[in-house]
């Protein structure tokens, strides 16, 4: 048989709650919105395959900049944050079917993106290509790879910058790269290491962290491509989520968190200035 609470044990079962809940709130130096802090937690959607940002421990814990700065922002809010690995290629579709509250992944702000998502920008990265040490293919940039054989995370920015690459070659009567898609960018990286790349093609600080892990066995070839401002990104619909980011952040970089974070992890120069 089932055993039943009674009414009087509800009732004290509901007031530990609601108690819970505004101790959280008390606790809070930004106001989360109302679902959040009955809630008690921030979902985050990330795909955490994308070091310094965000990448898994041995033991299965997300780390990383992008880590730091979403648990930090929570805990101005009075609730934990809750890291969901989602596929980098379905996370603004998994943050519109609510299976998260907001996105921190490396995600760039563009004007096609704030058609449907709003940004709170908290870095600002430019990206590099990668080559095996001594670049034997001389590489000297994203016009040097023509007819090669170049990795990259699938559903990127940067994915569309190598296809826009291609359509130049051709016009210049060049062989076009084969772009390679990859679900991680790490995966990319693996294979480039293992020789199956020519290049692959991710943000410079990333490049900057497997060269170090590497011991050297990478580098990167040219100049530096481009810059876009990474945001944390909530739905259009969800304004009380993106005003408490806007002054969360702002609090973290008035109070020196925010720079102490991206100098943990070695990516000070991306830093929102």
């Amino acid at each position: 048989m089932r055993h039943r609470l009674s009414i009087g044990a509800v009732v004290l079962v509901a007031a530990a709650l609601a108690a819970g809940v505004a101790l959280a709130a008390s606790s809070a130096k930004i106001a989360p919105p109302a679902n959040i802090a009955s809630a008690g937690k921030i979902v985050y959607c990330s795909d955490i395959s994308f070091p310094p940002f965000e990448s898994y421990t041995g033991s299965n814990k997300p780390i990383g900049s992008d880590v730091d700065l979403g648990n930090a922002l929570a805990a101005l809010m009075g609730v934990k944050a809750v890291w969901a690995n989602t596929q980098f290629d379905g996370i603004i579709p998994a943050l519109q079917a609510k299976k998260c509250d907001a996105i921190i992944s490396g995600l760039y702000d563009k004007a096609s993106r704030r058609k449907v998502v709003d940004f709170v920008d908290y870095a600002v990265l430019g990206n590099s290509v990668v080559v095996p040490k001594g670049n034997p293919k001389h590489i000297s940039g994203l016009s040097g790879l023509s007819g090669l054989k170049v990795g990259v995370q699938s559903g990127t920015t940067l994915r569309q910058q190598l296809l826009a690459e291609n359509t130049k070659l051709k016009a210049a009567g060049k062989a076009a790269m084969t772009i390679l898609d990859f679900p991680k960018d790490s995966d990319a990286f693996q294979q480039l290491i293992a020789g199956n790349l020519d290049a692959y093609y991710t943000v410079t600080s990333t490049a900057a962290y497997y060269g170090k892990k590497t011991g050297g066995k990478t580098q990167t070839a040219g100049p530096q491509v481009s810059a876009f401002p990474f945001g944390i990104a909530t739905l259009k619909s969800n304004k009380p989520l993106h005003a408490a980011f806007v002054k969360g952040f702002a609090l973290l970089r008035k109070n020196g968190q925010y720079l102490a974070i991206l100098k943990r992890w070695g990516v000070a120069n991306a830093a929102i200035k």
